[in-house]
């Protein structure tokens, strides 16, 4: 029977609950806006397939990618976070015929995973979502579309992926799964309480938001929020680090406690091909480096392989690059990330305060005047850089 004792050892995939044969484990949120499996030992048979579908008990030996890829798909990039790689691949993968799991905001605005059978439904899926994606109801829905000779792309998490796999079991066929470059994941709870204060504060509901809009700028990203109003819809467009949810999620604040060692990063999910932020681009790939936003892609299996070179086929931009270069600066592909010194006291405060948006305001770590002295003089320099090549 599953127990979770150590919060740190549990990544929230579900794969447990959908595993369990009488249904007697159930996800609880805990305070900190988390949540975790609880078995009922009364109705628990003790037959053990909780633990063994888990990706934390049961972790994966790190791989090495066949092949890493800068790559922009020109037509797609649009409410796209980088490079418009995952609509164009899961566009031409719904247009063979296969069905695309991945996440979306919900009408209340949580995070949750679904299924999408037409290209017009990916715009749900477009963009990065900050908030930990709830995969529960899916799992099972793959399982048998698999066994109707179905045809799956599944994209999620590295330890969502890595759940999928051990919740199937063996190599299915006709699965294909996308995992990100994911440092880690913020609490759904926190989220939650961050829109319903944001809709006080505006006064009205929040209808969309785009955790990357890189309208001005790639590499100096915003949010955008779009809030429907008594007066009609209003926009919000402010800086990554002047959103307090954005800049502690940037500053790991808010992660989840097995983020901070996850079990599935950095090749152990099993996924056929990793997409990210090629943020060392102009190392890396200098041809594409005109802040526009370029994908970086691990081609981690054959079937990954096959994949992405019918993508090429079909008018894929795309420049091989090493490796090691190419994650450089992509907190994705760390092996650990560092527990900020003041977690615990934040997410100890969050339930006693009355203005959430001014608590989380007061754990912001402003930038150091070097960092933007920097980030500005990089901007600088890859403006003179388009011209020149221009």
């Amino acid at each position: 029977m599953i127990r979770i004792t150590d919060k740190s050892l549990c990544c929230g995939c579900t794969a447990c609950v959908n595993a369990c044969p009488v249904q007697c484990i159930v996800m609880r949120r805990d305070r900190e806006g988390f949540d975790y499996p609880v078995a009922n030992p009364d109705i628990c048979i003790n037959c053990g397939k909780c633990e063994t579908v888990c990706p934390v008990l049961n972790p994966r030996s790190e791989s090495a990618p066949l092949a890493a890829f800068a790559a922009r798909s020109e037509a797609d990039m649009e409410g796209c976070s980088s490079g418009g790689l995952f609509p164009m691949l899961a566009g031409k993968f719904i247009q063979e015929g296969g069905v695309v799991y991945g996440a979306a905001f919900m009408e209340d605005m949580t995070v949750g995973h679904v299924d999408v059978t037409d290209v017009d439904g990916l715009e749900r899926l477009k963009g990065s979502k900050y908030v930990q994606s709830d995969p529960y109801a899916v799992f099972e829905e793959v399982r048998d579309l698999l066994k109707d000779g179905g045809h799956v792309l599944f994209a999620g998490t590295p330890c969502q992926i890595a759940g999928l796999h051990d919740f199937l079991g063996e190599r299915k066929e006709g699965l294909i799964t996308v995992d990100i470059a994911c440092h880690g994941v913020p609490a759904p709870g926190l989220w939650e309480k961050y829109v319903s204060a944001l809709e006080r504060r505006f006064g009205g509901r929040l209808r969309d938001v785009s955790f990357r809009d890189s309208s001005k700028s790639w590499r100096h990203y915003g949010v955008k929020f779009d809030i429907q109003t008594e007066d009609g819809l209003y926009s919000r467009h402010v800086s990554n680090m002047s959103d307090p949810y954005m800049a502690l999620f940037l500053q790991d604040m808010t992660l989840r406690p097995s983020c901070y060692s996850c079990p599935a990063r950095k090749g152990r999910s099993g996924s056929d091909i990793t997409l990210g932020d090629l943020w060392n681009v102009s190392e890396a790939a200098p041809e594409f480096d005109d802040d526009r936003g370029t994908s970086l892609v691990l081609v981690n299996t054959a079937v990954g392989q096959r994949l992405f070179e019918s993508l090429v086929k079909d008018g894929l931009r795309v420049l091989a690059v090493d490796k090691e270069t190419a994650v450089k600066r992509n907190s994705g592909f760390a092996a650990d990330v560092k527990i900020p010194e003041k977690r615990e006291e934040f997410f100890k405060g969050i339930h006693s305060s009355k203005d959430i948006i001014g608590y989380m305001n007061s754990y912001v770590v402003c930038k150091s005047m070097v960092r933007i002295i920097y980030e500005k003089v990089h901007t600088f320099m890859s403006g003179i850089k388009k011209k020149i090549i221009r």
